[in-house]
């Protein structure tokens, strides 16, 4: 039940997506703006490790964003690949913001969910 409502409450948060055929790489500077504003939230920010998808340009201000980081836990070990979702600010179709939404660092539960939203959202990882 609790998954359920949980599930509900994030899809009317993401926005609507017309086309999937819009997409592009991220440049080294918007990746820097997420992994700064992301960063914040680990224990060892500097040795994450993360997957970077192509950005899937929407009709939002602030459209979803899908990536993978491998982080050290408290132990000092990688803990795998985990998907993230947060919103992008865009300004002339550069990324200039990032806003955390749920994933890696929550319960299995919200990772599960994290992904699964991702999937929804045409986000695909190797």
């Amino acid at each position: 039940m609790l998954r359920t409502t949980l599930a509900l409450v994030v899809i009317a948060t993401i926005p609507g997506r017309t086309s999937y055929a819009q997409q592009r790489p991220l440049t080294d500077a918007e990746k820097k703006i997420i992994t700064s504003t992301y960063g914040s939230r680990l224990k060892d920010p500097l040795s994450a490790q993360y997957r970077w998808p192509n950005l899937i340009k929407a009709q939002a201000d602030a459209p979803d964003y899908c990536f993978q980081v491998n982080a050290k836990n408290s132990y000092g070990g990688y803990v795998g690949f985990q998907t993230v979702l947060g919103s992008v600010t865009q300004r002339n179709g550069t990324v200039v913001g990032y806003r955390y939404k749920m994933g890696a660092e929550s319960s299995s539960m919200m990772n599960d969910t994290a992904s699964e939203f991702c999937a929804i959202g045409g986000y695909r990882f190797q």
